[in-house]
């Protein structure tokens, strides 16, 4: 599939379950792409995510060998935070690398060995339920480049006890914490 520049968004399931589907190469022009959008296309192995990614859904790449053969750990398309992949191990510390713009949804969900988040300047966003359900988050600073905090971001973080939102916020979805 070749996307024209005149495209900003692949939306939700827009490329889901295209078996023939091996290769696609995104243009500058896109800036997101919606939950499951390419999920299921049992043949995509490449992939080419421009920088002007700023938002990517939840399961946008399950299902594919891209995503499949991917090693263990943070997953990043771009200067996004994807997804977490396999099991992490106890008291475990992320830090994310300087100059990811955003936290997908749903990119640490679950992650129930999570400790602890460094989170760089220059993250702006953070997705509908990044860290839900990280039972043993304790620790999170969240920086002043934040704008927005998606609905369920920190839901069920039950040892988050503490947390300062930073002036630079605007919005917070529902059930964020």
């Amino acid at each position: 599939v070749t996307i024209p520049n005149s495209v900003t968004s692949i939306d939700e399931g827009a490329f889901s379950y295209c078996s023939n589907l091996t290769s696609i190469d995104i243009p500058n022009s896109v800036t997101s792409i919606g939950d499951v959008a390419f999920r299921g296309c049992s043949n995509l192995t490449s992939i080419d995510i421009p920088n002007s990614v700023t938002s990517i859904g939840n399961g946008a790449f399950e299902e594919t060998p891209w995503y499949e053969n991917k090693p263990d750990g943070l997953i990043y398309c771009g200067k996004v935070a994807y997804k977490y992949k396999g099991n992490m191990s106890p008291n475990s510390r992320i830090i994310i690398e300087e100059g990811t713009v955003s936290i997908s949804s749903w990119a640490f969900s679950y992650c129930s060995n999570l400790t602890s988040v460094t989170i760089p300047n220059s993250v702006t966003s953070i997705g509908n339920g990044a860290f839900g359900d990280c039972l043993n988050l304790t620790s999170i600073v969240i920086p002043n480049s934040v704008t927005s905090i998606g609905a369920d971001a920190f839901n069920g973080c039950s040892n988050l006890t503490s947390i300062d939102i930073p002036n630079s916020v605007t919005s917070i979805g529902k059930f964020a914490f």
